[in-house]
């Protein structure tokens, strides 16, 4: 005799049949067999309230009943139950052809003959059984995995318009709600807020602390934002702010100032810089993403301000990709040099200048140097420009002195770079270069900038210390502007430091920038560096910056930067001269 598993021993069973004598018989049967849950009807007529209550694993069911016979049964299970029907055995004395036909037809699983033969019921309803738990388990599978298809897809669905990490809507999505308003014709307005110094928050406290700070951020701006604005995450460090109703002024300056307070996250407390670029429905466009890319054109280039959208920009923007091609084709032979004089602020004589670079085009001109060198910086063509340059500085500085048409001690200082700076060859090359010249120790001056220091700190220090070992004289280049401290000057191989412009400019009136450029000269002093000041203008410049000790003066007040015959020729008269342009002051 078959024993039933555990999971059969529990099954519920259902036996019809209208003579009570047949129903008894099965369910002491299968009792005596081990099974458990077992009930038996004689009446057809109940069948269905029963199994509406819930539905039995099995039933056992004869054919030839008054009232409703098992055919009339077993077709109002599968037009009420369909494919969720319980498996059905069939108890018939009959077994012609036609009766089986018509009972497998209607759904019937199988059979059992009358009289009962103990070990085939057993069977057949053991195998039923078996049949029925493992389809319903992998009904079970199946379904569980259309519930966790289902439910990712509403994650990649919901992924595919959110931003992951902050929930917002994404680009996608921004770009749809803008369409909305603009197809409802009401007035709205664009911020794109492109946020700085993410990436060093993440480089210095993790990237678990920028995303708090993040979160955080989009808190503050919820209980700010009205109901109907919209605020979106165009990429991880720009958002998207949607303003519902015309321009407003001082709407945005009051966003500003809330996006200048500090951001409380993760024990950690910082102010993101922030710059804004602004448009709005009243201007032409003709899509939405025409009238964002405005608002992007638009970022301020100072931070921790806004700028309306102008055509003018969307002209520059164009006019510097084409420099970038350019640019990155390679434009060397339109390059060329200019040298600006360094005065000593004492004697009045040319001590030394700067090498600076400038691009005459063929089409468009003579180009800004501050349009397209930070477009070769960012693209990276700065390295085969920046080595052009060192070239250009060493053969020049190699034919005055082969002339001696310059002192041995005159110095030509060079702009290097950060990218230059942080190539981990840099210093060896150069100092290869130079010991196949002909030029005096110390005749070539490395010009850096605070931020190109900050670039890579620790990799600046190795460079700078190998060049520094060789007798090359390095300067700070636009000292007090970015990250001035102490703490990095005490630690690096600086001569020299050069005073911004800024400070310099209104010296003669600004009695704040007087004491600051007099702290810089001071500070210089006690740590044994030179001083230069960039800008010099005005007579009275010479005279302040004399009386609080500087060493040297760079600006038009003296010449503005010339070309190399030109340069010479200023040289010659400026230091062969008793009227040493100090005395014009």
């Amino acid at each position: 005799m078959n024993t039933p598993s555990a999971i059969h021993a529990s099954a519920r069973i259902l036996v019809i049949d209208d003579k009570p004598v047949n129903v008894e018989l099965l369910l002491d049967m299968l009792e005596d067999a081990g099974y458990e849950n077992l009930e038996g009807l004689s009446d057809p007529r109940q069948v269905e309230p029963l199994l509406e209550e819930g539905l039995p694993d099995l039933l056992l069911l004869d054919i030839r009943m008054p009232h409703l016979d098992g055919h009339q049964i077993l077709t109002r299970l599968q037009a009420r139950w369909g494919e969720q029907a319980p498996p059905v055995i069939v108890l018939s004395a009959q077994t012609d052809r036609d009766t089986r036909l018509q009972s497998l037809a209607l759904g019937a699983r199988d059979f059992i003959s009358k009289p009962f033969d103990q070990h085939e019921v057993l069977q057949r309803l053991h195998n039923t059984l078996q049949a029925h738990f493992l389809l319903r388990e992998r009904s079970n599978q199946a379904r569980q995995l259309q519930d966790l298809i289902e439910e990712r897809t509403v994650q990649i669905q919901r992924l595919a318009r959110e931003d992951p990490l902050t929930g917002l809507p994404n680009r996608t999505t921004l770009l749809e709600l803008i369409e909305q308003q603009r197809q409802a014709q009401r007035p709205f307005t664009l911020c794109y807020l492109d946020f700085a110094g993410l990436s060093e928050i993440s480089r210095l406290h993790g990237q678990a602390s920028s995303e708090c700070l993040l979160l955080t951020l989009r808190e503050r701006l919820h209980e700010w934002l009205d109901p109907e604005a919209q605020l979106g995450v165009w990429r991880y460090s720009a958002w998207v702010l949607c303003l519902p109703g015309p321009l407003a002024a001082l709407r945005i300056e009051a966003l500003l100032e809330r996006l200048h307070r500090p951001l409380q996250g993760d024990s950690l407390s910082v102010r993101l810089d922030v710059r804004v670029g602004v448009s709005h429905s009243q201007m032409p466009h003709d899509s939405a993403e025409h009238l964002l890319r405005m608002a992007a054109l638009a970022v301020a280039e100072e931070r921790g301000r806004w700028q309306l959208y102008q055509p003018s920009l969307e002209a520059a923007l164009q006019r510097r990709d084409q420099y970038h091609q350019a640019l990155h084709q390679g434009v060397e032979q339109q390059l060329f040099m200019v040298y600006q004089p360094k005065i000593d602020l004492v004697s009045g004589r040319v001590i030394g200048a700067e090498a600076l670079l400038r691009w005459q085009h063929p089409q468009w001109g003579l180009v800004p140097p501050g349009e397209f060198i930070p477009l070769a910086e960012s693209s990276g063509d700065i390295l085969n420009i920046g080595q052009w340059v060192i070239e250009q500085a060493i053969r020049q500085l190699e034919q005055w002195f082969s002339q001696a048409l310059l002192p041995r001690d005159f110095r030509l200082a060079v702009n290097v770079a950060s990218l230059q700076l942080v190539q981990p060859h840099f210093a060896r090359l150069l100092l290869e270069r130079l010991r196949h010249s002909q030029l005096p120790q110390g005749a070539l001056e490395i010009e850096i900038t605070e931020s190109g220091l900050m670039r890579d700190i620790d990799l600046a220090r190795q460079q700078l210390k190998v060049l520094a070992d060789e007798g090359l004289s390095i300067a700070v280049d636009d000292f007090g502007t970015g990250y001035s401290s102490l703490a990095y000057l005490k630690t690096l191989p600086v001569s020299v430091l050069k005073i911004d412009r800024a400070f310099i400019q209104d010296m003669d009136n600004n009695p704040q920038d007087l004491r600051l450029t007099e702290t810089v000269v001071q500070m210089a002093r006690s740590l044994g560096l030179g001083t230069v000041a960039e800008g010099v203008e005005r007579s009275r410049h010479v005279t302040l910056l004399h009386h609080i000790g500087c060493q040297l003066g760079q600006g038009f007040w003296y010449s503005p930067p010339l070309r190399a015959e030109e340069f010479i020729t200023f040289c010659r008269r400026q230091n062969s001269s008793g009227e040493h342009l100090r005395l014009r002051y």
